[in-house]
């Protein structure tokens, strides 16, 4: 875990207490955030981790629906009034709570309150979809750091379904088995002969290993192929750098997966070292490229 500064607030050690739980790959791609906007990033991710686990760790659905609300209530009132949680307040003193948007805050609310009693999925197309809809509003508050959205932007849209998938992975990694593993399509599943309820004890076998290859390799596929070439459409494009490099760096942890060169997804998400900062650099240098 990093390590606080002196000059670091009790809001921003909350802040990043709560994103190493949760995505400990922010470790990294911060680095190449614009430094104008860094100090803004960590409270929305640490926001996006709360969220996270809510989400994932709590098996009482009506307490996570009511605290789910209180997030709602809090963040709609972020720019009159400050707040008693630490997230809160850093949105609010660092300049990030008055640009986020409002509808895009709602839609993050919304799929989240849709995790919490899911309905299975059908096919490799509605799990394609689902992580879609899961990488939008967290993609459009991060870019409304900068007053605008470019979720328009090809290599932005070529990642947002290993970015969902990334997280429902996340997800699952801290959920209680039997329900952790509700979106992996039924259809799926049946191909390869895998229930949900053993993938918990089974993973790292074969069957699974299979399993998670095809998941991984269907949503991840445009987006493995989007990092080499991020070239024109955001060679001005730097309010999508971060979004592109955390992107690129959860691509690459899932396709070790499905390469079979790591047997099991979770370790891999958090994985920091050397060649994840390596590989950073170059996703951020060629999106900087003028």
């Amino acid at each position: 875990m990093a390590k606080a500064q002196p000059s670091e607030t009790n809001e921003r050690r909350f802040c990043w207490e709560q994103v190493l739980r949760t995505n400990r790959l922010f470790r990294i791609s911060r680095v190449f955030a614009p430094a104008s906007h860094v100090n803004r990033l960590l409270p929305l991710y640490a926001l996006f981790g709360a969220v996270e686990e809510l989400c994932s760790e709590h098996s009482d659905e009506d307490v996570a629906r009511r605290k789910l609300d209180w997030w709602r209530n809090e963040t709609q009132q972020m720019d009159v009034r400050g707040s008693d949680h630490p997230i809160l307040r850093e949105l609010a003193q660092s300049g990030a709570g008055a640009l986020l948007r409002s509808d895009s805050l709602e839609r993050l609310f919304v799929d989240a309150e849709s995790r919490l009693d899911p309905a299975p999925l059908t096919s490799m197309e509605d799990l394609r979809e689902r992580c879609r809809q899961l990488s939008q509003a967290r993609f459009e508050l991060e870019l409304s750091l900068w007053g605008r959205v470019q979720d328009h932007e090809p290599s932005v849209a070529a990642v947002a379904v290993s970015s969902g998938l990334a997280q429902l992975f996340r997800e699952a990694a801290r959920r209680a088995a039997p329900g952790n593993y509700w979106w992996l399509p039924l259809s799926t599943l049946a191909q390869h002969g895998v229930g949900r309820a053993e993938i918990d004890q089974a993973e790292g076998t074969e069957p699974v290993r299979a399993l998670f290859e095809d998941i991984i390799g269907e949503c991840c596929e445009r987006s493995l192929q989007a990092m080499p070439n991020a070239t024109s459409p955001l060679s001005a494009g730097e309010p999508a750098r971060h979004l592109l490099v955390i992107a690129a760096l959860e691509s690459h942890a899932l396709g070790r997966v499905a390469a079979g060169r790591s047997r099991q997804v979770a370790p891999e998400l958090n994985r920091v070292g050397l060649p994840q900062l390596f590989r950073a650099w170059n996703v951020a240098r060629r999106v900087s490229r003028p």
